[in-house]
């Protein structure tokens, strides 16, 4: 089974952000998990994702940087352990 690493940037999502992570996760056929940096949001968006922390879920809670800055703080964070990775945004 292929491992996946999911990065994802998030800021001010709520309205969208639990179906994103419920149609991430529920990919068949490969081992996904999921790398979620909130860039600052003063929605709910983070205690939306909190609901879904577990041992495949990595939440970082971070100022904001920018999208790009977002991103870039995650792709030094994941290690090279996955066949492919994935950017969701």
């Amino acid at each position: 089974m292929k491992k996946i690493a999911v990065l994802m940037s998030t800021y001010n999502g709520e309205k969208y952000i639990e179906q994103q992570i419920k149609s991430i996760l529920a990919q068949e056929n490969v081992d996904v998990t999921l790398y979620i940096r909130d860039d600052g949001s003063f929605d709910n968006t983070v205690y939306c994702i909190k609901k879904f922390q577990d041992k495949n879920i990595n939440i970082i809670i971070g100022d904001n940087k920018g999208p790009c800055n977002s991103f870039l703080e995650l792709v030094n964070l994941v290690d090279d352990t996955y066949d492919y990775y994935a950017f969701s945004d």
